[in-house]
């Protein structure tokens, strides 16, 4: 019985450029588990940690003729420990947001003849979305309403990531200036 080496990651990585479904399954095996475990101790949440892990597998596939990769592992847990800042990011946003929701309905309780009701925040805050322009309004969504990292949104809408962030810090002045300028307003 022969003994097969194993194969080095060059020739996974040339062979994965050129459409090899069997090298990329052999990438996924080879570091799958190892990145789900990083994942789940970064993130505390299998699911997450699955979503992630199956997120830059995805990436990989997808964009492995234009990837320059010199490193595998490094590409990929290098690819891990940006998702699950992006993931961070995103969850604190959200925090941030439901914070000031309940902050707001707090207050809407103590003086409900002055303030609108948390039900018509959202009226409110999707009136200021619509008044973004086109793709600014575009970036927005698809960050905060389908959770797409700004790399990700980068690649679809094939622009710098740099001008996602634009976008989207300046979506978020305008939104809550929208909102102030309602309630002061009222």
């Amino acid at each position: 019985m022969t003994h097969q080496a194993p194969e080095k990651s060059e020739d996974l990585l040339k062979r994965l450029k050129l459409g090899d479904k069997q090298a990329y399954e052999r990438i996924y095996f080879t570091y799958s588990n190892e990145l789900l475990l990083a994942a789940y101790k970064k993130t505390g949440d299998e699911v997450i940690a699955e979503e992630l892990v199956q997120n830059i597998f995805i990436s990989l596939w997808e964009k492995r003729h234009e990837a320059q990769i010199n490193n595998l592992q490094s590409y990929l847990f290098g690819a891990l420990k940006l998702s699950v800042i992006n993931h961070i990011r995103r969850q604190v946003m959200q925090n941030k947001y439901m914070e000031y929701q309940t902050l707001t309905y707090s207050e809407n309780h103590q003086d409900t003849a002055n303030l609108v009701d948390l039900h018509d925040l959202s009226s409110i805050i999707e009136e200021g979305i619509n008044s973004l322009p086109e793709k600014t309004q575009e970036i927005f969504r698809l960050s905060r309403y389908q959770h797409q990292s700004t790399k990700d949104i980068s690649a679809g809408l094939n622009i710098s990531e740099k001008t996602v962030e634009y976008h989207i810090t300046q979506s978020i002045k305008r939104i809550k200036e929208y909102i102030k300028n309602f309630y002061i307003f009222l």
